[in-house]
C-alpha cells in the first residue's frame, strides 16, 4: 500500500523521469519545457503565457501535448508530472489539472 507521503516522494522522481523521456521522444516539447523552467524561480502557477515567454503557437502545442491547461480565469497550469521537475511552485495549494 502506498501512503500519501510515499506518493509525494515518488512524484519528484517520476517527474524527472518524465522530463527525460520527453526530451528524447518529443524534442520540441522538451525544448519548450526547458525554456519555461528558466522562469520557475520567479513565476508561480497559475501564470500568464507572457510570464514564461510563450507565444500563441507554443501554448497551442503545449495544450495539445497535455503539458499545459488554461484555467477559467485565463491563466495556465501544468500537470504535477511536469511541474515538479521544472521547479514551478504554486500560489496557494496545488490544484489537480483534469481533462487533459
Amino acid at each position: 500500500m502506498l501512503t500519501p507521503a510515499a506518493m509525494r516522494r515518488a512524484l519528484g522522481a517520476c517527474s524527472q523521469a518524465e522530463i527525460e523521456e520527453v526530451n528524447q521522444e518529443k524534442p520540441r516539447l522538451g525544448k519548450l519545457l526547458r525554456r519555461m523552467s528558466e522562469f520557475s524561480k520567479s513565476v508561480k502557477m497559475p501564470f500568464e503565457a507572457a510570464d514564461v515567454d510563450l507565444t500563441a503557437d507554443d501554448v497551442e502545442a503545449l495544450e495539445q501535448w497535455g503539458a499545459l491547461a488554461r484555467d477559467a480565469d485565463g491563466r495556465y497550469r501544468m500537470p504535477e508530472i511536469y511541474r515538479h521537475a521544472l521547479g514551478f511552485r504554486t500560489q496557494g495549494r496545488a490544484r489537480v489539472v483534469r481533462g487533459l
